[in-house]
Order: C-alpha cells, then structure tokens, then sequence
C-alpha cells in the first residue's frame, strides 16, 4: 500500500466516492471480519463495526484542514478495534448488573482475578529473586549453569571443580532444596 493510495482513501470516503468505497470495503472488510469473528463477534459485528469505524474516520478527519500521511488500513483498524472492546466491555457491564439482579451479588470481574494473580506471580517471582541471593555461590553458579541450558553434568562438574556427575546432581538436588526452604520461609513472611 502506498501514501497516494492511503490518502485517495481518505478523500474518496469524505468525499462520497462510491467507486472507491467500494474498495475500501473489498480491501478492508475481509480483514476487520477475520478480527472480529476472532474476537467474540459474528458477521453482523464486522459490518456493523466497518460501516462505525468509517463513520468516526469521516466524522474526526473530513471537513478539517488535515494532511493525511498515515496507512489508511492501520488507522481503520486501530479505531475499529477500539470501538469493538469498547463495544465488548458495555455488554460485559451488562451481563454483570444483569448477574448481579439475578444473584443478588456481583461475581469478581476476570481482569481483576487476572491482575490479582499477575500480582501475586510478581511477589513470587521477586521472592524467588530475592532469596537466590542468600545461596551460596557454587549453588547460584550451578543452578544458574543448569538454567542457561548447559546441562552436560561432566561440563559443570570440570567448570565448578565438583568431583563427578553424579556430585553434580547431588549438588543441584540440595540447592534447590535449600532455595525452595528460603523461598517458603521468606515468601510466608511478605505475604
């Protein structure tokens, strides 16, 4: 896609050309349908939402002294999208007053569980962080080996000045242990 073409688009949707607006549904409807069809809506959505987007691009960019040097495509779809979600969390607000009516109580809102849970993750994972740097050296050293896929016991062993392979595993076994131990001790105290 060209800038000319992107902009005749643009003038072509202010200015009522049907022959191009033609093609700007031939070019565009297809892929905004996919998205849609993708994301929770059905064949009445895509068009319904094509001919909103449209209507936002004409009513916030014709009429005005504006030079267009976008991609006419993105600007569609950005604006579509947004008006989707938009449109998605309105009937995701009414099912939940509509629940609440027939419950009597409103269930948590599943980005809220989300965002608690990613919260919780995050403590998990700067605890975990946190107490790595209580092992000792040859532990941090050999957990962090193991982690960066080098898992050739023989390699580590040499590299660590353990004696064996099978020390190596040893080794790896207690230092988990050990880190699994402060990362309960500890995480129960933040939490």
């Amino acid at each position: 896609m060209n800038w000319q073409s992107d902009e005749t688009y643009l003038k072509a949707l202010c200015g009522g050309n049907s022959g191009v607006l033609r093609e700007i549904y031939r070019r565009f409807a297809p892929q905004l349908r996919s998205w849609v069809l993708r994301n929770n809506g059905d064949e009445d959505d895509a068009k319904d939402l094509m001919q909103d987007a449209l209507m936002a691009i004409y009513d916030r960019y014709c009429g005005k002294d504006f030079q267009f040097t976008g991609n006419f495509g993105g600007l569609l779809m950005v604006i579509a999208k947004r008006m989707w979600f938009d449109q998605l969390s309105k009937k995701k607000r009414r099912q939940s007053i509509r629940k609440e009516e027939l419950y009597g109580q409103l269930e948590e809102e599943p980005e809220l569980e989300a965002a608690e849970s990613a919260m919780l993750e995050k403590q998990r994972m700067d605890t975990l962080a946190r107490v790595f740097d209580l092992l000792s050296d040859q532990c941090r050293q050999l957990l962090t080996l193991f982690t960066e896929g080098k898992k050739d016991p023989d390699k580590i062993a040499a590299q660590l000045g353990i004696p064996s392979a099978n020390a190596v595993y040893q080794a790896k076994h207690r230092c988990l242990a050990r880190w699994k131990k402060l990362f309960y001790q500890h995480h129960k105290n933040d939490s």
